[in-house]
């Protein structure tokens, strides 16, 4: 058969908080001015991927795309006058096809999110036949999962940033992909790069 005909099925999977750090850097300290696209960047992500399996984009689709995050509970989120962006947020994540998982955020900690991103991304690849998966993340945490991947024939790509600022208080933030983890996968892309 020929190889550019060949459909190549892709799952995204979002982790929310680092999504948030990167999204947040570019609406508030970036020449840019505005948060991350999601559209924008699904378009990337096909585009990068078909350049990676050396097809088509058109025979390159997200099948499956998946946002992970801690959440407040309503009280919290009440007091702390989360609860309106939050909604909108929802909507932009909604409108671009992206299933949201939450789990309560506990004591100022999430646990188990990168858990549940890890084991949903698994079950996806297995269950959907999934050719590529997408991780928007930065923790070494993920390593296990993209060698697991790797046992079922499926490729990673790794979306990597490195971001860093200095705050209002001269103190300096930094948000970064693990080597490690941009290491294992099959196709890292250092976003912030380009």
């Amino acid at each position: 058969p020929d190889s550019s005909r060949r459909f190549t099925k892709i799952g995204v999977f979002l982790d929310g908080s680092f999504f948030s750090h990167v999204s947040h850097f570019y609406k508030w300290h970036h020449q840019r001015g505005a948060r991350l696209s999601l559209p924008g960047l699904q378009r990337f992500i096909r585009r990068r991927v078909a350049e990676g399996e050396g097809l088509d984009e058109r025979f390159c689709h997200i099948v499956d795309a998946h946002f992970f995050r801690g959440r407040l509970n309503a009280r919290e989120a009440r007091d702390r006058e989360a609860l309106y962006p939050e909604r909108v947020f929802d909507e932009a994540l909604m409108r671009s096809g992206i299933e949201t998982h939450y789990l309560p955020v506990t004591q100022s900690k999430e646990k188990g999110v990168d858990v549940m991103l890890a084991l949903e991304a698994y079950e996806r690849a297995v269950f959907k036949g999934l050719d590529v998966c997408v991780l928007f993340a930065g923790d070494a945490d993920f390593v296990p999962l993209v060698r697991k991947l790797h046992t079922l024939g499926t490729r990673v790509m790794v979306l990597g940033w490195r971001v860093e600022h200095v705050d209002t208080d001269g103190v300096r933030h930094e948000t970064k992909s693990a080597h490690h983890l941009l290491e294992e996968a099959t196709y890292p892309v250092m976003v912030s790069e380009e």
